[in-house]
């Protein structure tokens, strides 16, 4: 029974501790302190030069107010677009620069289902505790390229408000798959020399 036990803890930590899931997340952290940075940065740029008034009355004047807002957003959503968009060649360099074979099923699998979880559970921990708004900024923060993104979207929209409650749990599922889905469909790209090799050993 130890040993069953102990088994499971070793496979446990095999599990947690793959290169490419190890690597994915080094790359998230990255990206996500870069996409908070530049969001800030460029909301401050936004605000002091009042570019968001500038687009907004650039609008087509049948426009709803909604879409308008939306629209004066473009400044700030554009560095968290880049960043969730970085994910996709992220994973093929990643590949690249360690000479891996493409992930194969068991290491697809952890790659995109254990931080999208990591990342569900703070969200619903945040939902179902009282007063759990902070485990909700976590998520936020700790995921800021998609759920900041869908967030910001939420709010400056009154989507948040007018959609149904359960239009906001299918959003933050959704966010929580697209960056280590972008980062997975990245590191399928083909790189020929890699890609030889590993037809090759296959033969």
């Amino acid at each position: 029974e130890q040993s069953l036990l102990k088994g499971g803890k070793v496979s446990v930590r095999r599990l947690l501790l793959r290169p490419t899931l190890l690597e994915f997340c080094r790359t998230h952290l990255i990206f996500t302190a870069a996409g908070a940075l530049f969001t800030v940065l460029t909301g401050l740029v936004t605000t002091v030069f009042h570019l968001s008034e500038t687009i907004m009355k650039a609008a087509p004047p049948d426009w709803s107010n909604a879409s308008k807002t939306s629209l004066g957003t473009l400044p700030v959503l554009l560095p968290l677009l880049l960043c969730l968009a970085a994910y996709l060649p992220a994973g093929r360099l990643v590949r690249l620069r360690n000479g891996w074979a493409r992930p194969e099923v068991p290491d697809a699998l952890v790659l995109l289902l254990a931080p999208a979880a990591a990342f569900w559970v703070l969200v619903g921990l945040g939902a179902l505790i009282p007063h759990g708004y902070g485990l909700t900024i976590a998520a936020a923060l700790l995921n800021s390229p998609a759920y900041g993104l869908f967030t910001l979207y939420m709010v400056t929209t009154g989507w948040g408000i007018t959609a149904p409650p359960w239009a906001g749990y299918v959003g933050a599922l959704v966010s929580g798959l697209l960056p280590p889905l972008l980062y997975l469909i990245g590191s399928y790209l083909p790189i020929r020399a890699l890609d030889e090799v590993e037809e090759n050993v296959e033969i």
